[in-house]
Protein backbone atom coordinates (compact mmCIF):
# COMPACT_ATOMS: atom_id res chain seq x y z
CA UNK A 1 0.00 0.00 0.00
CA UNK A 2 1.38 3.18 -0.94
CA UNK A 3 0.19 6.83 -0.18
CA UNK A 4 0.88 10.25 -0.74
CA UNK A 5 -0.52 13.77 -0.75
CA UNK A 6 -0.60 17.19 0.65
CA UNK A 7 -2.04 19.52 3.26
CA UNK A 8 -1.66 23.29 3.71
CA UNK A 9 -1.65 24.09 7.27
CA UNK A 10 -2.33 27.73 8.29
CA UNK A 11 1.06 28.80 10.55
CA UNK A 12 4.62 29.28 9.22
CA UNK A 13 6.89 26.38 9.30
CA UNK A 14 8.92 26.73 12.53
CA UNK A 15 5.49 26.68 14.63
CA UNK A 16 4.35 23.40 12.74
CA UNK A 17 7.98 21.62 13.52
CA UNK A 18 8.06 22.62 17.17
CA UNK A 19 4.44 21.31 17.59
CA UNK A 20 4.30 18.09 14.99
CA UNK A 21 6.14 15.97 17.05
CA UNK A 22 5.54 16.73 20.63
CA UNK A 23 3.28 13.97 22.30
CA UNK A 24 0.27 16.34 23.52
CA UNK A 25 -0.12 17.57 19.94
CA UNK A 26 0.10 14.31 18.41
CA UNK A 27 -2.50 12.89 20.95
CA UNK A 28 -4.24 15.79 18.84
CA UNK A 29 -3.40 14.77 15.52
CA UNK A 30 -3.72 10.88 16.05
CA UNK A 31 -7.59 10.51 15.28
CA UNK A 32 -8.92 8.31 18.29
CA UNK A 33 -5.55 8.40 19.98
CA UNK A 34 -6.27 7.20 23.81
CA UNK A 35 -2.66 6.88 25.12
CA UNK A 36 0.72 8.38 23.52
CA UNK A 37 4.47 8.36 25.40
CA UNK A 38 7.53 9.03 24.19
CA UNK A 39 9.63 6.54 25.10
CA UNK A 40 13.02 7.91 24.14
CA UNK A 41 14.33 11.45 22.40
CA UNK A 42 13.10 9.38 18.66
CA UNK A 43 10.37 6.51 19.69
CA UNK A 44 6.78 6.80 20.89
CA UNK A 45 4.29 4.44 21.71
CA UNK A 46 0.69 4.40 21.77
CA UNK A 47 -2.58 3.53 21.14
CA UNK A 48 -5.41 4.36 18.89
CA UNK A 49 -9.14 3.56 18.91
CA UNK A 50 -10.41 3.37 15.30
CA UNK A 51 -14.45 3.30 14.70
CA UNK A 52 -14.45 2.48 11.40
CA UNK A 53 -16.40 -0.64 9.72
CA UNK A 54 -14.52 -3.64 9.07
CA UNK A 55 -11.24 -1.96 10.93
CA UNK A 56 -12.46 -0.44 13.82
CA UNK A 57 -10.50 -1.50 16.92
CA UNK A 58 -7.64 -0.86 19.69
CA UNK A 59 -4.61 -1.13 17.67
CA UNK A 60 -1.32 -0.58 19.42
CA UNK A 61 1.39 1.16 17.88
CA UNK A 62 5.16 1.94 17.81
CA UNK A 63 6.89 4.48 16.09
CA UNK A 64 10.40 5.18 15.44
CA UNK A 65 11.97 8.82 13.91
CA UNK A 66 14.71 7.15 11.27
CA UNK A 67 15.59 11.04 9.79
CA UNK A 68 15.34 14.14 10.34
CA UNK A 69 16.49 17.69 9.11
CA UNK A 70 14.34 20.77 11.06
CA UNK A 71 12.92 22.21 10.09
CA UNK A 72 11.76 20.83 6.42
CA UNK A 73 11.63 16.95 6.88
CA UNK A 74 11.06 13.88 9.00
CA UNK A 75 11.44 10.09 8.06
CA UNK A 76 9.74 7.55 10.52
CA UNK A 77 9.10 3.90 10.48
CA UNK A 78 7.08 1.91 12.58
CA UNK A 79 3.99 -0.52 13.33
CA UNK A 80 0.64 -0.64 13.95
CA UNK A 81 -1.45 -4.03 15.31
CA UNK A 82 -4.36 -4.81 16.56
CA UNK A 83 -7.85 -7.30 16.16
CA UNK A 84 -7.83 -7.59 12.54
CA UNK A 85 -3.78 -6.87 11.60
CA UNK A 86 -0.91 -5.49 11.47
CA UNK A 87 0.36 -2.70 9.65
CA UNK A 88 4.21 -2.00 9.50
CA UNK A 89 5.95 0.55 7.01
CA UNK A 90 7.87 3.44 6.84
CA UNK A 91 6.42 7.19 6.50
CA UNK A 92 7.84 10.78 5.56
CA UNK A 93 6.78 14.17 5.50
CA UNK A 94 8.44 17.95 4.35
CA UNK A 95 7.11 21.48 5.09
CA UNK A 96 7.93 24.17 2.67
CA UNK A 97 7.22 27.64 3.27
CA UNK A 98 4.23 29.44 1.64
CA UNK A 99 4.32 32.92 2.91
CA UNK A 100 2.75 32.59 6.52
CA UNK A 101 1.51 29.25 5.78
CA UNK A 102 3.51 25.81 5.50
CA UNK A 103 2.89 22.73 2.88
CA UNK A 104 3.29 19.08 4.72
CA UNK A 105 4.04 16.96 1.73
CA UNK A 106 3.40 13.20 2.93
CA UNK A 107 4.19 9.63 1.39
CA UNK A 108 3.49 6.29 3.34
CA UNK A 109 4.49 2.49 2.38
CA UNK A 110 2.61 -0.31 4.25
CA UNK A 111 2.94 -3.85 4.05
CA UNK A 112 -0.81 -5.15 5.86
CA UNK A 113 -1.23 -8.47 7.03
CA UNK A 114 -4.00 -10.51 8.69
CA UNK A 115 -7.28 -10.40 8.08
CA UNK A 116 -6.51 -6.35 6.90
CA UNK A 117 -5.03 -7.75 4.08
CA UNK A 118 -8.06 -9.44 2.88
CA UNK A 119 -9.60 -5.98 2.24
CA UNK A 120 -9.89 -4.13 -0.77
CA UNK A 121 -6.53 -2.02 -1.17
CA UNK A 122 -8.35 0.60 -2.11
CA UNK A 123 -10.38 0.44 0.95
CA UNK A 124 -7.80 0.79 3.31
CA UNK A 125 -5.91 3.09 1.13
CA UNK A 126 -9.03 5.41 1.61
CA UNK A 127 -9.10 4.98 5.40
CA UNK A 128 -5.42 5.60 5.89
CA UNK A 129 -6.48 9.08 3.81
CA UNK A 130 -9.29 9.85 5.59
CA UNK A 131 -7.74 9.58 9.49
CA UNK A 132 -4.36 11.71 7.84
CA UNK A 133 -6.90 14.41 6.48
CA UNK A 134 -8.52 14.33 10.00
CA UNK A 135 -5.20 14.15 11.43
CA UNK A 136 -3.97 17.43 9.49
CA UNK A 137 -7.11 19.04 9.75
CA UNK A 138 -6.73 18.76 13.20
CA UNK A 139 -3.08 20.06 13.58
CA UNK A 140 -4.04 22.90 11.68
CA UNK A 141 -6.33 23.73 14.26
CA UNK A 142 -3.91 23.23 17.02
CA UNK A 143 -1.60 26.05 15.23
CA UNK A 144 -3.93 28.67 15.45
CA UNK A 145 -3.79 31.29 18.23
CA UNK A 146 -7.45 30.57 19.29
CA UNK A 147 -6.42 27.23 20.30
CA UNK A 148 -7.56 26.74 24.22
CA UNK A 149 -4.61 26.98 26.19
CA UNK A 150 -3.67 23.88 27.88
CA UNK A 151 -6.06 21.87 25.82
CA UNK A 152 -5.18 18.56 24.91
CA UNK A 153 -7.89 16.67 24.08
CA UNK A 154 -8.43 14.32 21.19
CA UNK A 155 -11.60 15.86 19.59
CA UNK A 156 -10.47 19.31 18.42
CA UNK A 157 -11.71 22.93 19.46
CA UNK A 158 -14.85 23.84 18.06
Amino acid sequence: MKIAGSHTLHAPRGDVWSLILEPEALKVLIPGCQHLEQTSPDEFRGRIQIQMASVGGTYDTFVKIVERHPPRHCRFEGEVHGPTGIVQGQASFSLQEMSQNTLISYEAEALVTGALSKLSARFIEGVAETLIKQGLSRLDQRLQPDWPVGASSTEPSD
